[in-house]
C-alpha cells in the first residue's frame, strides 16, 4: 500500500528559485565526483545495479525479433523513466554527506530505505507515472504523425509501420516527416527532462506534493535556460561515452556521479518551501 504523506502545508506556499552562473554545471560535476569518492561502495553498488539492468535490457531488446528495430529508443525511454527514481538513493546519500554524515557499505540499506520513505513513496511514484504517460503519448503519436505525413512508403511496400519509419529515418526519405517528428521527439524529451530534473530530489528533500515539485522543476529549467542548455549536452555526452564502453561498464561510475551532481544542482538552484 502506498504511504500518502500529509502535504497540505505546501498548498499556497511558494518555492523560490535562483539564477546562477553559466559555469555551475562544471561545479556540479566536481561535487558529484567528490561525493562519489566519499561513498564509493554505495555509489558503485548503485552504478552496478543500474548498469546491469540497462545492459541486460539492451541485450534482450537487441536480440528480440520484434523489438530489435526499436531497441535504442525503447532503452532511452526506460532510462528516462526509471533513471530519476532509481537515483533517489544517491540523492539521499548526497544529502547525508552535505549534513556531515559518513557513509559506508553498511549504510546502503539505510540510505535506500530512507530515500523512498522520505515524504512517503507516493510523490516519486506519481512523478514516474507522469513520465510513463509522456512516453506512452510519444509511442502513440509516432505512428499517427507518420500516417499523416507519409509519402506512400508504407502503402506501397510490404512492411510494418515501424520498418517504414526506420526506413525513412535511415534513408532521409520524407523530409517533412523527419522535421516534424524530430521536433516532436525533441520537445517530448525536453519536457520529460524539465519535469524530472529537480522534482525527484525535491520530493526527497521537502514535504511537497508532486505537482508543485514538477512545476518548480520546469520553472527552474526555464529560468536558467542557458545553464540547462549547457548541462543537457554534458550529460548526453557522458552517458553516450559510457554506453560505448564494453558492457556499458562506464556507467558504473558515470551514473552515480551524475546522480550526485543532480542533487547539488537542485540545492544550488532551489530554496526551501516558504
Amino acid at each position: 500500500m502506498l504511504k500518502i504523506p500529509q502535504m497540505a502545508k505546501s498548498i499556497n506556499k511558494k518555492v523560490y528559485i535562483k539564477k546562477i552562473s553559466y559555469s555551475a554545471p562544471f561545479t556540479w560535476l566536481k561535487q558529484g565526483v567528490e561525493d562519489f569518492t566519499k561513498c564509493p561502495a554505495l555509489a558503485l553498488f548503485y552504478g552496478t545495479l543500474f548498469t546491469s539492468f540497462t545492459y541486460f535490457y539492451w541485450d534482450f531488446l537487441s536480440h528480440s525479433p520484434t523489438l530489435s528495430d526499436i531497441a535504442a529508443p525503447l532503452l532511452a525511454m526506460v532510462v528516462i523513466i526509471f533513471g530519476p527514481i532509481s537515483a533517489m538513493a544517491m540523492y539521499d546519500a548526497s544529502k547525508r554527506l552535505s549534513n556531515g554524515e559518513e557513509l559506508s557499505f553498511r549504510s546502503i540499506l539505510t540510505v535506500i530505505k530512507s530515500a523512498f520513505k522520505a515524504n512517503g513513496s507516493y510523490p516519486s511514484l506519481f512523478l514516474s507515472i507522469i513520465l510513463i504517460v509522456i512516453a506512452i503519448m510519444w509511442m502513440v503519436f509516432t505512428p499517427l504523425i507518420y500516417a499523416i505525413l507519409n509519402t506512400d512508403t508504407f502503402v506501397n511496400q510490404n512492411q510494418t509501420i515501424i520498418e517504414a519509419i526506420l526506413n525513412d529515418i535511415i534513408n532521409f526519405n520524407n523530409p517533412l516527416f523527419l522535421i516534424i517528428y524530430g521536433i516532436f521527439t525533441a520537445v517530448t524529451a525536453w519536457i520529460s527532462f524539465m519535469i524530472s530534473w529537480f522534482s525527484f530530489p525535491m520530493v526527497l528533500d521537502q514535504n511537497i506534493d508532486p505537482f508543485t515539485a514538477a512545476n518548480t522543476s520546469i520553472r527552474t529549467a526555464l529560468a536558467n535556460k542557458i545553464v540547462m542548455l549547457i548541462w543537457v549536452p554534458i550529460v548526453g555526452i557522458i552517458v553516450l561515452a559510457s554506453l560505448l564502453t564494453p558492457y556499458f561498464l562506464g556507467m558504473v561510475v558515470t551514473v552515480p556521479v551524475l546522480a550526485h551532481a543532480t542533487w547539488h544542482a537542485y540545492k544550488s538552484l532551489i530554496n526551501k518551501l516558504e
